[in-house]
């Protein structure tokens, strides 16, 4: 039988229209073909063999996946292991893309199922152990429009390569974590980790201080005009470690300041990868600067 390699995502993104509109043409040009989950059938699919079929309860798995997906994304061939977000790990363009995108959006974008083909003997699948559809998409927490999204990750992947690999690592592992207790609502433990997010890149980059001040310092660098909000946000960080006394912010104070430190913490990465202040959306900013 004739081997036909080939990689495929299950991903779900928040918006099935951006999928649909926005990411075509470019990943097409890319190799990469996109496929509306309605038209997919997974036994119908590219490379399909009886011999990867799964049991019953598989099978019905990963259709409930694809009803929760927004896209199946494909490679016919033998994709390209080009991540510049995750080198020399396996990774491909997809990956650098829903990365970029949760980052971009606010929003946990991710592979619910992946698979490949790389010849007859070397087949592979994984299935999510943790995954969130909750969708939330409200246009406000995109930090710039939809339209120059794709031209923006484009950018960033000509950035990347002269960001510190340790700095970027930083930055990605700490706001993944606060992006995940921020899905799972705990809010505190959210914005603590958010706060760590630009605390280890400021402790990364040698920036002396105590903690409130290496972080003001570390977004003074990048640009960043004053966040009136940035002293509350800190005392969310104290009130999460038990650093100090209590802070005793009430809700009217606190919730603020966690959505001004998350919409922060994005920006300060987006601006790290390239995107300068001028191209995020007011909607964005004023979160921060207000």
């Amino acid at each position: 039988m004739a081997v036909t390699p080939f990689t495929r995502y299950m991903v779900f993104g928040s918006s099935s229209t951006w999928w649909e509109n926005m990411a075509p043409n470019y990943l097409r040009s890319k190799g990469w073909n996109v496929i509306k989950p309605k038209e997919f059938i997974y036994e119908k699919s590219y490379g399909f063999q009886p011999i990867n079929h799964r049991t019953e309860t598989e099978v019905l798995e990963l259709k409930y996946r694809l009803s929760k997906s927004s896209a199946v994304v494909e490679y016919r061939g033998a994709a390209p292991q080009d991540s510049v977000f995750y080198p020399n790990q396996g990774k491909t363009l997809i990956d650098d893309l829903l990365a970029f995108m949760s980052i971009y959006t606010g929003i946990y974008w991710h592979s619910l199922w992946k698979e490949r083909r790389i010849d007859s003997d070397e087949y592979s699948s994984w299935l999510a152990e943790r995954f969130s559809t909750l969708g939330r998409s409200h246009s406000d927490e995109w930090a710039g429009s939809r339209s120059q999204s794709v031209a923006d990750f484009e950018g960033v992947l000509g950035v990347i390569p002269q960001i510190d690999p340790e700095q970027l690592a930083l930055a990605m592992r700490w706001f993944s974590s606060s992006l995940r207790e921020f899905e799972v609502g705990r809010p505190l433990v959210e914005a603590a980790l958010n706060w760590v997010c630009l605390e280890s890149q400021a402790n990364f980059l040698g920036i002396n201080g105590n903690k409130r001040h290496i972080v003001e310092k570390l977004i003074a660098a990048q640009g960043f005009a004053n966040v009136p909000k940035l002293g509350n946000f800190y005392k969310l960080r104290n009130d999460a470690f038990h650093d100090g006394a209590l802070s005793n912010l009430d809700e009217v104070d606190a919730q603020p300041a966690r959505t001004a430190g998350r919409f922060l913490v994005r920006a300060q990465i987006l601006n790290l990868m390239g995107i300068p202040h001028s191209d995020f959306r007011e909607d964005f900013t004023k979160t921060y600067l207000n």
